[in-house]
This record gives structure tokens, sequence and C-alpha cells, in this order.
């Protein structure tokens, strides 16, 4: 306890047991009893209120330790609080910090991502152009399904929803497929101009070296001269040996030697 506090307790304790024993010594003096009831009654009174204003200030002490334990406890929580609050500020600031940078490295992804995909795309398109000029100057075979294919192409490569990927992956498998036809032989069934007429025909194609024909009958064979763009009628002694190597190419017949025309006409 405070030393003033206490000196200030035990002062009025003794000024009131003083005042009680002064109220005595009266009530014992002569003449006293016929004063006695008015001063008494005053007295008390002043006890009373003295002995209520103790009890009311005792009250106001016990309610302000009372209180200033509560504010001791919640100061101790608050302070509690905030030092998990300055941790988890801490956590959040280097997360924050964490997010930028992460943020930034996408951003410069991104940009990346964006330069690549237009160089891709004008080396895409440069590609599938130069397979178009190839395809219009080189040997017609499969005409309508190799032109239908570079149209895919091109309707994909302005397409916002096709991935950078499959766009290279598709316009490569064309190139593919495009360089394969230069290993391969192949018959087919086409119409095509002889002589000023149109007749079905056995398209026998030796990689790109040499296009040929043969009537279904097997009494006509023609040989395609790019020079010209047109069909030249070759001699019938080609009947017999072009005939077998469409058998061959059909897996009709086993492999054997023929003589057939390749390379460019002479006239």
């Amino acid at each position: 306890m405070n030393p003033v506090t206490r000196f200030t307790t035990v002062s009025k304790t003794s000024f009131l047991k003083l005042f009680i024993g002064l109220i005595a010594l009266l009530c014992f003096m002569p003449g006293a009893a016929s004063a006695a009831p008015p001063i008494t009654s005053k007295i008390r009174k002043d006890i009373s209120k003295t002995m209520d204003a103790e009890k009311r200030t005792q009250n106001l002490k016990a309610e302000w330790k009372d209180e200033s334990r509560d504010l001791a406890d919640q100061l101790e929580q608050l302070e509690e609080e905030a030092a998990t609050l300055k941790k988890e500020l801490k956590k959040l600031t280097l997360r924050l910090s964490l997010e930028k940078r992460k943020h930034a490295e996408n951003l410069r992804r991104e940009k990346e991502t964006g330069r690549i995909k237009n160089e891709l795309t004008g080396f895409l398109d440069r590609v599938l152009s130069t397979l178009e000029a190839n395809i219009a100057v080189d040997l017609p075979f499969l005409t309508q399904e190799r032109k239908a294919r570079i149209v895919a192409l091109k309707e994909m490569m302005v397409d916002p929803e096709e991935s950078p990927a499959e766009k290279f992956r598709r316009v490569f498998e064309a190139l593919q497929i495009e360089a394969e036809y230069g290993t391969t032989v192949e018959v087919t069934q086409e119409t095509i101009t002889l002589d000023g007429k149109e007749i079905i025909v056995d398209l026998f194609r030796l990689g790109r070296v040499s296009l040929l024909c043969q009537s279904l009958d097997q009494k006509k064979s023609a040989a395609y001269d790019p020079g010209t763009g047109s069909w030249q009628a070759l001699p019938d002694t080609v009947n017999r040996d072009l005939s077998r190597a469409i058998a061959m190419a059909r897996l009709e017949r086993s492999i054997e030697l023929v003589e057939l025309p390749l390379g460019r006409l002479q006239k």
C-alpha cells in the first residue's frame, strides 16, 4: 500500500476514535444530560455520514483495484496480440515481397512468350507459304487432298483458340507428309486429259521422280511433263512394264525389274 494512502486511512480512523471519545466525555460532563439528546442526534448523523463516506471510499478503492487489475490483464492481452500481429505482419510482408517477385517473373515470361509466339507465327506462315508454292509446281498427284490440307492449315493459323504448339505440330506434320511423298510409290485412279480427251487412268507415282499413268484397258500410257504441265503419250512398248509396275505397287505382283521412263521427257 502507498504510504500516503496508509497514512490517510490511519489518520481517518484515529480521528474517528478521538471524535467518539469526545462525545462520550461530553455525555458525562455536568449539565450534559439535558443537552444530550440534540447533541447526540447531531453527532450520530455526522458519524453516520462519516462512516458512509468511509464505506463508499473503501468500495471505490475495491472497485478501482478490480478495474486496475482488469486493465492490467487487458493490457497484457493486447501486448500479446500486438506481438502476434507483428509476427503476422512480418510474414505477410515477406509473402507480399515474394508475390511481387513472382508477378514480375510472370510478366517477364508472358512478354517473352508473346515475343516467341509472334516469331513462331511468322516462321510458320513462311513455311506454309513455301509449302503451298512447292505443291503448286510439284507433280500433280493427290491434288485435291494436298490443296485441302493447305486450306485447313491456313484457317488454323488465324484461329486464336489454337495454341502455338498445336500450330507448330500440324504445320510440321504437313511437311513430313510431303517429304514422305518423295520416298513412296503409290497408285491411284484419277481423271486426266490426254490428247484432248478426259480419261480415267491408273496414276503411278514413283516418289517425286516420275508420274506415269495407264488407261484402265492397259492400252495407253503417258507421262507427266513438268516443263509443259501436260501429259505426253508414251510408246506402246511401255505398256507392259508400266502395267507390271502398277501391279507391284498394289502388292499384286512380286517385285521384279522393269524399264520405265524417268525424269524429263525428251522431245
